[in-house]
């Protein structure tokens, strides 16, 4: 039942966002940016995603040889399709984690060690966001005008660092606190992510893959608004959409709609791009990626009455 009032929680919020956003700008100037985005750029932006998924994959395969066990990169590349299908779709509400650690189970790994693995791929993919947010962050004075905005800005950067602090702390608990499950699974993860963390070549390849994929999505935007007609510098972009990327992956709506429109378009008015083509944009980045996670559906149809085996390379 909680579960469920979570979920309807998340999908109203976002039809309301959604509906907030749209209200606000002229619909004919919104669907007459998106009729004429380029060819180009849509071609050029589903090869940006498809290199993503492939980064995603190594990623994750990383995440698994550091917790023992030895993975192939195409084994890791349909878990990667079929989180990315569950997670950008609404055919089930089923959550792309869940399928990803059901996929990895299926391989003959562990539930442990599937949902730790799953567990740190999601966190480095806010690590690598985190990254480029913090070192955006000196440079947005220049473009925010606002106070308050760029208080917001600095608060989501303090508040990322807390979460950090927090997860160091919880190693330093009393002796009794351990007893208590959560907390006892809670160090148990900090302790296994230190670990991994130590392994300096591991811990720098995955931070480099997860800056790496989210460097591409910077690109697939900047690319696909220049599809779109928008005077928009590269910089500026490097600058801006981490800001948005990083409030869209917050679990606070369906697959980030809502969220990444409203931000799309208060980012972009910093530097002079209108409303209408602030929603064209992260409407163009949305269906493009439920366009790309299509294929993992069928991977998942494929896969679903046979296991897939020892996925070891």
């Amino acid at each position: 039942m909680l579960k469920a009032s979570i979920i309807l929680a998340k999908v109203l919020l976002s039809a309301g966002l959604v509906w907030l956003a749209f209200s606000k700008i002229d619909l004919d100037s919104g669907w007459a940016t998106v009729r004429a985005i380029t060819p180009l750029a849509l071609a050029a932006a589903a090869a940006f995603f498809a290199l993503q998924f492939v980064l995603a994959a190594l990623r994750l395969r990383a995440f698994l040889r550091a917790l023992g066990v030895r993975y192939r990169v195409r084994a890791a590349l349909d878990v990667i399709m079929i989180g990315a299908f569950f997670s950008q779709t609404l055919i089930s509400f089923v959550g792309g984690d869940a399928m990803r650690i059901w996929r990895i189970v299926r391989s003959r790994v562990s539930v442990a060690v599937a949902a730790k693995s799953v567990l740190f791929d999601r966190i480095a993919g806010f690590a690598g966001l985190f990254v480029l947010l913090l070192a955006a962050t000196p440079f947005l004075a220049r473009l925010v005008q606002s106070a308050e905005m760029f208080a917001g800005q600095l608060l989501i950067v303090l508040l990322a660092l807390g979460g950090i602090g927090a997860a160091f702390l919880v190693r330093r608990l009393p002796d009794v606190a351990p007893r208590w499950r959560p907390f006892r699974l809670a160090r148990e993860v900090v302790d296994t992510g230190l670990e991994i963390w130590r392994s300096k070549r591991g811990a720098w390849l995955v931070l480099g893959l997860s800056v790496g994929i989210q460097l591409l999505n910077v690109v697939i935007l900047y690319v696909l608004g220049h599809g779109l007609g928008m005077d928009l510098r590269f910089l500026d972009g490097l600058l801006l959409f981490p800001t948005v990327l990083f409030l869209s992956m917050l679990p606070i709506s369906v697959a980030g709609w809502g969220v990444r429109e409203g931000a799309m378009i208060a980012a972009l008015a910093l530097v002079g791009i209108p409303p209408h083509q602030g929603l064209a944009l992260s409407v163009c980045f949305g269906l493009g990626l439920i366009v790309v996670s299509l294929p993992g559906g069928l991977v998942w149809l494929a896969a679903r009455h046979r296991p897939i085996g020892n996925a070891a390379s």
